[in-house]
């Protein structure tokens, strides 16, 4: 977004005093003597005094404040605006002049008030638009990005047409990449024929042990499941080679039974939230980051016998440190590694603690289609206290991304496998051979650019997972379709 006075954010068709200020654009040089033509007003039982003095009737002092600042005198178009506004404090035109010619004198909060005021009193949809993008420049101007995107949605919710949406999103990217904060809200709400990850039927049978029966709260449940995320990032440095970012991230879910039974939702509530810190560096060839994060994930447990269970609170912590590194192959081709490694430590003494170590790699490819495709393998070791939580982890994981809108929407598929095998797994007595788990997933992000508020598009993840486990209570088929909100910067 440009500081000059020329660039207020209006349109042709923003309103009078904006085509005003466009004509008077084309008469640029018959307007550069106004400094030394006399402006007199009658207000406050005053005049303003210039070099020659002549009346100026109130109603025509805010389009000559205008022709002032269009001449390119912001100090005398400033002094003129002021004056009406002490005896008009809502005269549009007027705080339009101030919003627009405060900026370039230093005073970006005078300009930021009198925009504001300026959208509050503006009579259509284009008016407002001018005064929304207004003040946002005069806070992108005082270096305050955050309330400009702000301002910039407020703009984007009453766009003419959609080059001027479209000029206002670039103009909303540009201020992002400025901010030294990048926040993120999203929220998704989704049916899924299994809330609560529960074996397909009743029965329980596992190699070595006796046949039983699952518990209700064991088996597949029906519901929604909610999901509010936030994350916010502070950049502490950023130079040519090097960036640093400190953040903060919370997820909640939370689930509404539809089944009939005699289960609370509260059951399956839990919460996430981490600090973390991450330092970016670019090498000769590619980038290098480390990461390290402190979490603490909250969860219930049910206890008691069918009909009487209580709902427990319990929780973990998680310590996480992680080394990321990006190869470029060619122009097209990016290789990435993975480490990791997690320490979580349970409340519950019967758990104790986990180690966990992650190693990863990935390519992605960009075809001349510009489409995407990529890969990933993962390999996970846990390491627990509790035998029933030391395990091993294969995933392999691909997905392809159109970069074109398939007629209304975008698309992005992706799919793998998982093995997963904990060899010392026990139920009353040991599992003969231990535990094993195979999983295929999938899963869709659709997209659906053509319809947006304030810089927000909704979207639709569809995912299902079918796992077979020689523990039956790890036999289970899960499907659900969540509704996604999305910025667009």
């Amino acid at each position: 977004m440009a500081g000059r006075a020329e660039e207020l954010g209006a349109t042709d068709d923003a309103g009078a005093p904006a085509k005003h200020i466009d004509a008077l654009r084309r008469q640029r040089t018959s307007l550069l003597n106004f400094k030394v033509f006399a402006v007199v007003f009658a207000l406050s039982g005053s005049d303003l005094v210039a070099q020659e003095n002549t009346a100026v009737p109130l109603d025509q002092a805010s389009s000559v404040a205008a022709q002032a600042l269009i001449a390119g005198d912001p100090a005398l178009a400033l002094q003129i605006a002021e004056a009406v506004l002490a005896q008009r404090p809502d005269d549009r035109t007027a705080l339009i002049v101030v919003a627009a010619a405060a900026p370039q004198l230093g005073d970006a909060a005078r300009g930021r008030a009198a925009g504001a005021r300026a959208f509050a009193v503006s009579q259509s949809d284009a008016q407002r638009y001018e005064a929304a993008r207004l003040t946002a420049l005069a806070a992108a101007n005082d270096r305050r990005y955050t309330l400009a995107t702000f301002w910039l949605r407020r703009a984007l919710t009453v766009a003419p047409n959609e080059q001027e949406r479209n000029r206002t999103l670039n103009d909303a990217r540009g201020v992002s990449r400025l901010n030294p904060w990048s926040t993120g809200l999203s929220f998704s709400l989704a049916p899924s024929n299994n809330v609560n990850g529960g074996a397909e039927d009743e029965a329980s049978t596992a190699p070595g042990n006796p046949t039983g029966t699952l518990s209700a709260d064991a088996q597949a449940i029906a519901g929604w499941r909610g999901v509010l995320a936030f994350n916010t990032n502070y950049r502490l440095h950023q130079s040519r080679q090097s960036r640093t970012t400190v953040g903060a991230q919370y997820r909640g879910t939370r689930v509404r039974i539809t089944d009939d039974i005699d289960i609370p939702d509260e059951a399956f509530t839990s919460d996430y939230s981490e600090v973390s810190l991450r330092h970016e560096r670019a090498l000769e060839n590619g980038t290098i980051s480390l990461r390290a994060t402190r979490g603490l994930y909250e969860y219930r447990d049910l206890r008691g016998p069918s009909g009487a269970q209580v709902v427990d609170y319990e929780y973990y912590d998680i310590w996480r440190l992680g080394i990321d590194r990006q190869l470029p192959l060619n122009a097209q081709t990016v290789l990435s590694f993975s480490v990791g490694r997690e320490w979580l430590e349970y409340q519950n003494a019967g758990i104790g603690e986990v180690n966990r170590v992650t190693v990863g790699t990935g390519l992605v490819r960009q075809l001349e289609s510009r489409d995407r495709i990529g890969g990933n393998i993962t390999l996970v070791d846990n390491k627990g206290d509790n035998v029933n939580y030391t395990s091993r982890d294969l995933t392999l994981s691909g997905n392809y991304r159109w970069a074109e809108p398939l007629g209304p929407i975008t698309l992005g598929l992706g799919g793998g496998f998982r093995w997963s095998d904990y060899p010392d797994y026990n139920l009353l007595f040991a599992v003969t051979g231990g535990r094993q788990d195979r999983t295929v997933f999938a899963n869709a992000d659709i997209g659906f650019p053509g319809i947006s508020y304030a810089g927000f598009t909704p979207g639709l993840r569809i995912d299902a997972n079918r796992t077979d486990s020689n523990v039956s209570r790890f036999d289970r088929t899960t499907f659900s379709a969540s509704l996604t909100i999305s910025s667009q910067f």
